[in-house]
């Protein structure tokens, strides 16, 4: 029986509804969100593009990946595909979806029993596993799908790219779906890779698929301040809305599929830090950075402070060069404006970058006093060949200033004081890309699976934040230290 292919995403919306039973939510409440019925449609309409989700727990990945797999086969026949799980309780949970749809939608289409290991379809077949090493090795397939892909080994999924295998009118692509755990997972780094990597990305939290709150709950705004959701709710609605005095929760407007009061219990019983990276998707969890009070949301400025006296601070890394470009304001309020990071060059190379940058006027340059060495081949330290090259360097020998904990506890102090607001900020521009993600990548050590008060060493992200401490500890060195408990260990 020949199915109508859908034409356009009001066809598809349509025909999802109609075929699957499931009216997918399309509304999108945050800038720069998609949703889950957005996600299917740019993977339905452009079969050979890498995608993936970055969403909510419970926000509809699964289902979602479950119903591109089932259209897949509906309009392909020959179609060889594969999903790796990042458990084998998450295999299950699509694979009870995919049950449904061979039930329904693809019933007509079978070559043979349901199986979660093996369901063959049009003369193809669908495979559904927990990731493992075995598990990527066999079969070449078009359709991968990966997820909750923060839970598979890293290993595993680059060697799951081998499993490939383009045919005519059958382009190979993979499907990446997950919540985004870890700063430092797998999800971490496919989510900062892209679209450089081939993927783009979609992004959905629970405002995009909460369930309609209705009337009798909200009463028109007056139930609102009694709800576990109605802070955050409200906040919500006045930004989507543009309307400060708006009194109604957004959820009175989504048409998703997580119950508004599962939400309020998940609000009740959960962190304000697991709220925000799991169902809001703010940023992942920041458990086991060196920094984790460090929050874009409050740290990015689009603009500097106007009166800043400016300095650099340097880390000699090995294969690594770091400078950065810092300004302080007369009430000690410090702001990162610019980093320069060289994988390669020699020191006359990084000095000629340096001295060309806008910013000249600098009060002081401090550096890694770890620049005295002398070098066996010249005979003379980095400090000295950048004095000779124009750029004179100062260090601190303190006893009190040179162990890392004391400076990490200083710079902690200014991004989350313990009284009064932040006093580091950072200006939001393209060359302090670098800073970010180091700042957000820049863990402490696990023992026995719990994190210790200490960076592992050593890490990509060290050098970066080697010359953040150096500036701290020389400028402020003499600033009393007062913070709020560290909170990731």
């Amino acid at each position: 029986m020949h199915v109508f292919r859908p034409q356009t995403h009001r066809q598809l919306w349509a025909f999802v509804g109609d075929r699957f039973g499931v009216w997918l939510p399309h509304r999108v409440f945050t800038p720069e969100h998609s949703s889950p019925f957005a996600f299917l449609a740019d993977a339905f309409f452009h079969p050979a593009d890498d995608l993936a989700a970055w969403s909510c727990r419970s926000g509809g990945k699964t289902l979602v990946a479950s119903i591109l797999a089932a259209t897949d086969f509906l309009f392909a026949d020959g179609l060889q595909a594969r999903v790796l799980s990042g458990s084998e309780d998450q295999a299950s949970h699509l694979y009870g979806y995919w049950t449904r749809w061979c039930r329904g939608a693809l019933r007509r289409r079978l070559d043979g029993a349901i199986s979660r290991l093996l369901t063959p379809v049009a003369g193809g077949r669908l495979e559904i596993l927990a990731a493992s090493q075995k598990r990527v090795r066999g079969p070449k397939v078009q359709r991968l799908y990966q997820d909750e892909v923060d839970e598979i080994d890293p290993d595993i999924a680059e060697a799951a790219a081998g499993m490939l295998d383009s045919r005519p009118n059958l382009p190979a692509r993979t499907i990446y779906t997950s919540t985004w755990h870890r700063l430092d997972g797998p999800m971490g780094r496919l989510v900062k890779g892209c679209p450089d990597n081939g993927v783009r990305l979609h992004r959905w939290n629970l405002w995009e698929c909460i369930a309609r709150c209705k009337p009798d709950r909200h009463q028109h705004g007056k139930g609102c301040p009694h709800c576990p959701l109605g802070q955050d709710c409200l906040a919500k609605a006045r930004e989507h809305f543009a309307d400060p005095d708006r009194l109604i929760g957004v959820a009175a407007e989504a048409r998703g599929f997580y119950a508004v009061q599962d939400a309020a219990k998940i609000w009740q019983r959960l962190s304000r830090q697991t709220v925000e990276a799991e169902y809001l998707c703010r940023r992942p969890s920041p458990r086991g950075l060196v920094y984790s009070d460090f929050d874009p949301a409050v740290h990015l400025r689009p603009k500097p402070a106007e009166t800043l006296t400016h300095y650099r601070a340097i880390d000699w890394g090995y294969n690594v060069f770091v400078c950065l470009h810092l300004g302080v304001t007369a009430s000690g309020v410090a702001w990162l404006l610019d980093t320069y990071k060289a994988q390669q060059g020699t020191l006359a190379d990084h000095a000629r970058a340096i001295l060309a940058h806008p910013i000249q006027n600098v009060a002081a340059t401090y550096c890694d006093p770890a620049g005295r060495g002398r070098s066996a081949q010249t005979g003379r330290s980095d400090i000295e060949e950048f004095r000779q090259l124009g750029i004179h360097c100062a260090y601190t020998l303190s006893r009190s200033w040179t162990p890392i904990a004391a400076g990490i506890r200083l710079v902690r102090s200014f991004l989350r004081p313990a009284h009064g607001p932040p006093r580091l900020f950072i200006l939001d521009q393209p060359a302090n890309r670098a800073f970010l993600d180091d700042v957000t990548s820049y863990v402490n050590r696990r023992v026995n699976d719990q994190y210790i008060d200490e960076p592992v060493q050593p890490q990509p992200a060290e050098h970066t934040m080697d010359a953040l401490r150096y500036f701290f500890v020389n400028r402020f060195a003499d600033r009393p230290v007062t913070l709020k408990p560290y909170a990731a260990v």
